[in-house]
């Protein structure tokens, strides 16, 4: 019975998480006011799940948890990664953010589910096999800055499952674990600076 509730709370969890942009296409929308312009990147490293060894960018789905710094409400929302790995979500209330999760396609037909839990001060990431929730134990400062930027977020998966997370402010030719490949990828806040530069985001 208690793997029954379990379900329906993940389901609820689903129903209540905001789509943000279902496809691999952004749409930027318009600053309104006291609102926060969200972006990020992901930059996943397959590293021999189903003796696979690639990168990967391209639509992967994030999971972003967000605390309101107005009236401390929780929000869960979930976006795409575009070809290049950038996300955004416009007009979030300024506040404090977490990437909770991510899914994505690795290998042949395997469907990785990558969920977060905190040990200590310490956000540690790991597989699991159903909906990701949106339970955030420990919270980064709250920003009121129009644009929140969570930075290019790297994740390595090995044949083991075993996941590695980092974070990097941009990458310049930069070799990861995959040795025969090396990555370029803009600040998430420049990149989309570029492809909108006529956005009164910036």
């Amino acid at each position: 019975m208690s793997k029954f509730f379990s379900i329906i709370a993940s389901l609820f969890v689903l129903f209540q998480m905001h789509g943000c942009a279902t496809g691999s296409q952004i749409i930027m929308e318009e600053p309104q006011p006291e609102k926060s312009l969200l972006v990020g990147a992901i930059l996943l490293e397959n590293n021999g799940v189903e003796d696979v060894f690639e990168s990967k960018t391209a639509n992967i789905r994030v999971v972003v948890v967000g605390k309101s710094s107005i009236d401390g409400r929780e929000e869960g929302y979930r976006v795409k990664t575009d070809e290049n790995g950038y996300f955004m979500i416009p007009n979030v209330p300024p506040g404090a953010y977490v990437i909770k999760g991510i899914e994505v396609d690795l290998g042949y037909e395997t469907r990785l589910l990558l969920t977060s839990r905190w040990e200590g001060n310490i956000q540690l990431y790991y597989p699991i096999d159903t909906i990701i929730d949106y339970t955030v134990r420990l919270w980064p400062e709250s920003t009121d800055e129009k644009i929140i930027n969570l930075q290019i977020n790297y994740f390595s998966i090995d044949q083991a499952f075993r996941a590695i997370h980092r974070r990097f402010e941009n990458l310049n030719n930069t070799s990861l674990l995959l040795m025969d490949k090396s990555y370029t990828m803009e600040n998430p806040e420049t990149y989309f600076k570029i492809r909108y530069p006529h956005s009164n985001w910036f």
